[in-house]
């Protein structure tokens, strides 16, 4: 009798909320009496930077963030024609010219629109104007030669034997002309092409050059014209033509041309030619003269 109004009490009060029952430890399953604390989470109770599945952790604010990323050049405007940025041998029989945006097809571009020259400066600090003299490169791209025929014995009898001469006959001569024959592409770089030349450029003109480096009043360089005009011109694919170089001395029939006025003022951009494919001698011949201009 006292244990069914014990049950009634009991459920009233569960009713009421006045109490509450425990959930048994792990579910109500066996094995749960035991007297350690050993704790049995999941291992996303405690994330760990060896679990790739955890959160990762929030980056070192003391240590530097990574340089971004550089957004792409912007092309070039329609409007403005391509540019010659550029001009370098690849070697000695060719010249590659980078521009400042990609060309149309050149198959038709008329290797003679091309000429080089010595271009010297004289700066006028010794007197006199500065000017500018324009020297066909012929006259410093000379070559040696020796003939296969070794020089006749002496005829003369000691103690006149002095008379003769036992060096060996060789000589430097010009290799003539540097004329352009070909202009191609260049594969893989639709934004430069490639200059064929009909003579390889010779060690003692990059030696001439080279001696004129250090020389505060006067400079020498190799330098490329170009004169456009006409179908056979160079253009971008949108048929902007490139300007022209110093195209006076493209059009100029003779091997010297000589300017007043600012060094290399006619030359614009200004893109020497570096010369150093070789390693130049410390000997050679003299340096010829130059002669006077044809004007």
């Amino acid at each position: 009798m006292l244990g069914l109004r014990f049950s009634r009490l009991v459920h009233a009060a569960i009713a009421s909320g006045a109490l509450v029952l425990g959930a048994c430890q792990g579910g109500g399953k066996g094995g749960t009496d035991t007297d350690t604390d050993t704790d049995t989470g999941t291992a996303t109770d405690n994330p760990t930077t060896d679990d790739p599945t955890g959160p990762p952790f929030p980056p070192d604010p003391t240590l530097p963030l990574p340089p971004p990323d550089p957004p792409p050049p912007d092309p070039p405007p329609v409007d403005v024609p391509p540019a010659l940025i550029g001009v370098k041998l690849l070697d000695a029989s060719t010249l590659q010219l980078s521009f400042t945006e990609p060309l149309a097809p050149v198959e038709t571009v008329n290797p003679k629109r091309f000429r080089l020259s010595i271009a010297q400066a004289y700066y006028g600090q010794y007197g006199g104007q500065p000017s500018t003299t324009l020297i066909d490169p012929r006259y410093y791209n000379l070559e040696q030669y020796c003939s296969p025929n070794p020089p006749p014995p002496c005829y003369y009898e000691p103690p006149y034997d002095y008379y003769c001469y036992y060096g060996p006959s060789c000589y430097y001569q010009s290799t003539g002309p540097i004329v352009a024959t070909s202009v191609a592409p260049l594969d893989g770089d639709p934004t430069s092409l490639v200059i064929g030349l009909g003579v390889p450029i010779q060690p003692f003109l990059c030696n001439t050059l080279e001696a004129f480096e250090d020389n505060p009043n006067l400079r020498m360089v190799l330098h490329l014209h170009y004169a456009a005009g006409g179908l056979s011109e160079l253009q971008d694919l949108g048929g902007l033509a490139v300007p022209s170089l110093g195209d006076v001395w493209v059009k100029y029939d003779g091997n010297f041309y000589s300017y007043q006025g600012a060094a290399f003022s006619t030359l614009d951009p200004f893109l020497p030619i570096p010369c150093q494919l070789f390693d130049v001698p410390d000997d050679g011949p003299d340096i010829p003269d130059i002669p006077e201009s044809d004007l």
